[in-house]
């Protein structure tokens, strides 16, 4: 290998090395936006759990309700209103782990129906 080769090799490097700087900044520059305006708007995911290969459910509060979404690769569904007095956040408890037994059962009760009704 010559000295062009040389060349050439720092200079591909160069390149490389100036397009990974610069989709480090887009990201963190969309990634900053994107987070800002998720968390100034009136819908907030408090909790979610994954219950099986891309499917989770999730506690949102929209405005002041709370509901629990089973979310699937193609749809979201609706599963049941929460109390807000029921809600444990993790600031409060400072505990990562929460109690979805009682919300499991009111969405596996929803599923049959449903599937009984179709």
């Amino acid at each position: 290998m010559g000295l062009d080769g040389f060349i050439q090799l720092v200079t591909v490097l160069a390149i490389f090395a100036v397009v990974l700087v610069v989709t480090y900044l887009t990201t963190r520059i969309v990634g900053g936006y994107a987070r800002n305006k998720i968390s100034t708007g009136n819908i907030e995911i408090i909790d979610s759990a994954k219950v099986a290969p891309s499917k989770y459910i999730a506690i949102v509060r929209t405005a002041s309700k709370y509901i629990a979404i089973g979310i699937g690769k193609d749809e979201i569904t609706y599963l049941c209103d929460i109390p807000e007095d029921t809600i444990v956040s993790r600031q409060a408890t400072g505990d990562k782990t929460y109690d979805f037994k009682e919300l499991m059962d009111k969405a596996r009760a929803r599923l049959r129906n449903k599937n009984e009704n179709t």
